[in-house]
């Protein structure tokens, strides 16, 4: 039971990611031909280059899709959703405790 679960999950991943690489490579048809599109996307691809394609497929969702803001960053990079509370409270921790304004010791500045 448990390999047919890790099987599932992992061909749910791999159409995931085959959808944003289509979804991608239909905004940069969109926008610089069907031919630049596929020798981008393969450049991509060979050099591993994900973010290239995270970044084309948010841009395609948000402006040629009109999908709202929040949901094309889901689609496109849904690890931001985990990263988000990390933020949150660095930023929260840094307004309670701020950075004293003080210069450094004479002897310590370059540290």
């Amino acid at each position: 039971m448990q390999i047919a679960r890790g099987i599932l999950v992992l061909a749910a991943l791999w159409t995931f990611r085959l959808a944003r690489a289509v979804a991608a490579f239909l905004g940069l048809s969109a926008w610089l031909g069907a031919a630049w599109a596929l020798a981008i996307l393969m450049f991509v691809v060979a050099l591993r280059l994900h973010w290239v394609l995270r970044a084309a497929a948010g841009l395609t969702l948000l402006l040629l899709w009109h999908w709202p803001w929040w949901a094309a960053l889901l689609i496109a990079a849904p690890r931001a959703l985990l990263v988000l509370p990390g933020l949150i409270t660095t930023a929260l921790a840094r307004l309670r405790h701020p950075r004293p304004r003080w210069p450094a010791p004479a002897g310590r500045a370059g540290f």
